[in-house]
Parts: C-alpha cells; structure tokens; sequence
C-alpha cells in the first residue's frame, strides 16, 4: 500500500471542505423549496375547505329555494284545481241563464200583439 503525501492529504482535505459547502448549499436550496411547497400545501388546503363550505352553503340555499318553488307550484296547482270547478260552475250557470232567457222570450212573445 502506498502512503498518503502531506499534498495529497491536503488537497484530499480541501477538496472534501468544497464538497461539504456544496452540500451545505444544495441542502439549504432543498430546505427553501421544500418550504415553499409545504406553505403551498396549506394555502391550497385552506381554498379547498372554503370551496367546501361555499359548496355546502349553496346546495343549502338550493334546498330551501327548491322547497319554496314545491309550495308554490302546489300552490298554483290548487288554484288552478279552483279555477277548474268555477268555470264549470259559470259554464252551467251561463247554460241556465240561457234556458231561462229562452223561455222568458217566449212568454213575452206569447203576450205581445202583432199588427
């Protein structure tokens, strides 16, 4: 085996020293984007659980307003149920108007004088 020289020691020694400031920038480049990404995380985190509750919130407000839009078509169904059975009872009122204003041109005409 051969023995290491005093040069070689030290260039070894030197060489090592700037592999060690490498690493030493290398890690506090990873240390920096890894910090970056975890703080990104969290603010997308954060936007996903508004998102979350907005969402939440609207299809509670959609519930209740399709509620409200039920009770008003109910609504207009039974009025138009309503409007259903007067017409039928003003068709036949009407019919009997008629009848009786038929039969009251008859008796006036029964009565009247032709000249």
């Amino acid at each position: 085996m051969s023995k290491i020289t005093k040069m070689d020691k030290a260039r070894m020694q030197e060489h090592l020293r700037e592999l060690s400031k490498l690493a030493m920038k290398a890690n506090i480049k990873h240390h920096t984007v890894i910090d970056k990404n975890i703080s990104q995380s969290n603010e997308l985190l954060k936007m996903l659980k508004e998102e979350r509750q907005k969402n939440k919130r609207l299809q509670y407000e959609i519930a209740v307003k399709q509620t409200d839009i039920d009770d008003l078509e109910q609504r207009n169904i039974d009025q138009l149920w309503e409007l259903s059975k007067l017409e039928q009872k003003l068709n036949e009122n009407a019919a009997g108007d008629a009848q009786y204003e038929k039969r009251l041109k008859q008796v006036l005409n029964k009565g009247r004088v032709d000249n």
